[in-house]
Formats: structure tokens, sequence, C-alpha cells
């Protein structure tokens, strides 16, 4: 392993911009290798292969820098203005995990969104951002479930007794 250390002495190395472009090549290559890839993909995946080989073993220090410090203020500026898109993908993503133990409502008053157990009934929601109650159903409650089906049985229980008994009479 030393051949390697010194042979990238006062060499520029890896960097974030180098990692984008080698995921950046990848994900190129994964999509055209499922879609039947032509020469176009398959080139600029070998371009950018070469660019990283390139900047890595580059020994022009300040220019490779410069380069990374243009793709990181380009980068945080899409961070910066993608904060609503990833916001609600996160909120989604959420969603769809727990949709089987919650349930989730928007505010009326400043349409914050806000979680609540499945399956409680009627519940008072109280906002956690501007503090208005509101009264949503979450589902039956077990409890509500048991009266139920105790209402089923004691009128399938009637309905039997009543046919009984109009048998019993004939």
């Amino acid at each position: 392993m030393n051949w390697l250390r010194n042979f990238m002495i006062g060499r520029y190395g890896t960097d974030s911009l180098s990692l984008f472009l080698l995921v950046l090549s990848v994900i190129i290559t994964f999509v055209s290798s499922i879609f039947g890839g032509n020469i176009i993909t398959l080139l600029l995946s070998y371009g950018l292969w070469f660019w990283i080989i390139f900047r890595t073993l580059s020994r022009n220090i300040a220019a490779r820098s410069k380069e990374n410090q243009i793709f990181l203020n380009g980068w945080r500026w899409v961070m910066d203005h993608t904060t609503g898109f990833r916001g609600w993908v996160k909120t989604e993503s959420n969603r769809v995990r727990d949709r089987k133990t919650h349930i989730y409502f928007r505010c009326p008053s400043c349409h914050q969104m806000v979680r609540v157990p499945r399956n409680k009934g009627k519940v008072r929601i109280i906002c956690p951002k501007c503090k208005n109650e509101f009264i949503r159903s979450t589902g039956k409650s077990p409890a509500q479930k048991i009266k139920e089906e105790q209402q089923r049985a004691e009128k399938a229980a009637r309905k039997a007794a009543k046919k009984a008994e109009k048998s019993g009479k004939h």
C-alpha cells in the first residue's frame, strides 16, 4: 500500500464533486442498461469516469479545489431552493410508513399537518402550531367495535327468537 500512498502524494484525490460524478455515472449506466442503452449514454458514462480519474490524479490542486467549490455553491443553492419539495417528500414517506397506525389531518386554520393515532373514535385535536381545536373521527375505537358487535349479536338473537316464535305457533 505504500506504493499507492507514494503515488498519490502531490495529487488532488477525491472530493464531493468526484463522489457526485461517480454516483451520476453509476445511475446513468444503470438506467441505460435497463432501457436498452445506446451509445450516447455509454459514452456519457465513460466520459464521467474519465473526468473522475483525471480530477483524482491531477496535480493542479488549486484548479480542482476551485471546481469543487463551484460545485458546492451550486449544490447549496439547490438544497436551499428545494426545501419545500424535500419536506413534502419526507411527509409523504412518513404517511406511507405510518399508514396502519396513524392518520393525518390538516388544521383548518393554519393548514399544519397533524398526526393522530388511528381507531380512537372522535378525538379533539389541538394544533401544535396555532393552538386551534377541532374534532375529527379517526375510525372506530375498539370499545365502539365491541359495542357494535354486541348490538349485531343482540339483533340476530332477537331475529332468531322471533323466527322460533313464529315457527312454534304454526
